[in-house]
């Protein structure tokens, strides 16, 4: 009696909560934000920045990630030394985004001015990463020695600069546009440290460089959460020893609740479905419960070129245990090389909370039966979110119905 008195309820909410076809949210929130690279914007105007910005809101996205906002290159140039001496390099290149104490002559540069800027004129919100340096890529194999040590301080504390300079130019005007900082040296499971061979050195200086950063964004920027966003290879370690050794880190680290682990998806090594699932249920077994576990899908494969959409929609589908899902990046892979195939890809999967690859009047009647508390499974809680607040409610089956009658 008390189900058919919901289900009459219901019924009538749908009938009284007014939603024209031109005020129906377009698509679910399925994706959260997506990375962009400073060399790829660097350039961009203001204007350019509110157009992309204006396009990533239709999508459904909700904010952006400035990859890096401070770029150094470095180049050996003592090669007596070993190749992980960071002092046997010297600088090549550098950029930043903004004007940069780190990058002489980078005064006139306001990409990210422009980007908060257009956040704040879209609603939109900005991911900022700190330092890009590529001698990063010269650690990670064999046992860690003291250059690493040496680089990891150095670099936390530029990263740590960058933070502060950030929060001077910008904290005032655009603290609302901050969704938080993204940390951008990619983790791996590294051989040894995965092995268990390296006596946890990897894990204590990792996370002390981690550390670093997160204790200026503490500090600066208190409820702002740090993004991180390791990949793997499933040639060096099984799963479960890359959770172990992100264990360890996370011991160093000293995460809060409301920083963000979002392990990249495998797609750019074209790896399956199933492989997929087995290193997030491992990652997230161990990671979820000390802060929020998203997914970063790779919108490319392993030659580089635009990913299939029904490779994202299946691996999207796969990785149940993310609360919330990004890409890499949309709009350098699918906004400028297939932007009719993505919005294909939108239009199939938003309402679709079975999972079985189309919306249909299916679709409504599982999310009725899940409102009336009868706990059916549910494939993809995001695609019924229609009204993107973060939970199921009769506002959002009004919304399903209503897109039915008008798709």
């Amino acid at each position: 009696m008390m189900k058919k008195g919901i289900a009459i309820l219901l019924t009538m909410l749908l009938v009284s909560v007014p939603v024209s076809a031109e005020r129906m949210p377009q698509y679910a929130p399925l994706f959260e934000a997506s990375f962009l690279q400073g060399w790829y914007c660097r350039d961009w105007t203001a204007e350019r920045w509110i157009t992309e910005l204006e396009d990533m809101q239709t999508a459904g996205f909700r904010s952006v990630i400035l990859q890096s906002t401070v770029d150094l290159t470095y180049e050996q140039t003592d090669l007596s030394k070993p190749k992980t001496d960071a002092a046997s390099y010297q600088q090549t290149a550098a950029y930043a985004l903004y004007p940069s104490a780190l990058v002489p002559g980078s005064g006139e540069m306001h990409t990210l001015e422009y980007a908060l800027e257009a956040a704040r004129q879209t609603n939109m919100q900005v991911y900022i990463g700190t330092v890009s340096d590529n001698r990063w890529w010269n650690y990670g194999w064999g046992a860690p020695d003291a250059y690493f040590a040496e680089w990891t301080v150095q670099n936390g504390a530029q990263c740590a600069a960058v933070i502060s300079e950030i929060r001077n130019l910008y904290g005032s005007a655009y603290d609302e546009q901050i969704a938080g900082f993204y940390y951008h040296n990619e983790i791996w499971n590294m051989d040894t440290a995965c092995a268990g061979t390296d006596a946890a050195q990897y894990a204590e200086l990792i996370g002390g460089n981690i550390r670093q950063n997160l204790e200026q964004i503490a500090e600066l920027f208190p409820d702002k959460p740090m993004l991180i966003s390791p990949f793997y290879n499933r040639d060096l370690s099984s799963p479960e020893e890359y959770a172990a050794f992100w264990n360890k880190i996370a011991s160093y680290a000293q995460f809060r609740t409301i920083d963000i682990f979002a392990l990249q998806d495998g797609s750019g090594r074209d790896y399956d479905t199933e492989t997929v699932f087995a290193w997030n249920q491992a990652l997230s077994s161990v990671m979820a419960e000390s802060m929020q576990f998203w997914v970063n899908h790779e919108t490319f494969d392993s030659g580089y070129a635009p990913g299939s959409m029904e490779t994202l929609r299946q691996n999207y589908l796969a990785v149940n245990q993310a609360k919330k899902h990004i890409l890499f990046s949309w709009n350098h892979y699918y906004h400028d090389q297939l932007p009719k195939e993505f919005e294909k890809l939108l239009q199939k999967m938003t309402g679709d909370v079975n999972g079985d690859g189309f919306f249909s009047v299916a679709d409504v009647v599982t999310m009725q039966r899940w409102l009336m508390r009868d706990r059916i499974a549910v494939s993809n809680w995001i695609a019924g979110d229609l009204d993107a607040n973060g939970i199921w409610s009769a506002a959002d089956l009004s919304l399903m119905k209503r897109r039915l009658l008008y798709n």
